[in-house]
C-alpha cells in the first residue's frame, strides 16, 4: 500500500486538501476528471447549484463503480 500523501486540488473553484494513498499524478487526474464532468453537467443543467452538481457527480461515480463491480463479479 502506498504511503498517504496530502494533495491540494480545486473543485468548482474551491481549493481542497485531502489525504490519499494515491500519487499526486493520480489525484490530479481525478480532480481534472471531476471538474470536466462538473463542467458538462453545469452546461446541461445551468440552474443546478454547486451542492446539487456535487451530489449528482457522487451518484454517477457510485453508479459507475457498482456497474464495474457487477461486471467483475460476472467474470468470476
Amino acid at each position: 500500500m502506498a504511503e498517504k500523501t496530502r494533495f491540494k486540488g480545486t473543485i468548482l473553484g474551491k481549493e481542497l486538501t485531502i489525504t490519499a494513498n494515491e500519487s499526486q499524478a493520480h489525484m490530479k487526474a481525478v480532480f481534472d476528471l471531476a471538474n470536466a464532468q462538473l463542467d458538462k453537467m453545469q452546461q446541461a443543467a445551468p440552474k443546478l447549484d454547486d451542492n446539487q452538481l456535487l451530489t449528482l457527480l457522487a451518484i454517477n461515480a457510485l453508479s459507475d463503480q457498482l456497474t464495474m463491480q457487477v461486471e467483475k463479479d460476472k467474470e468470476n
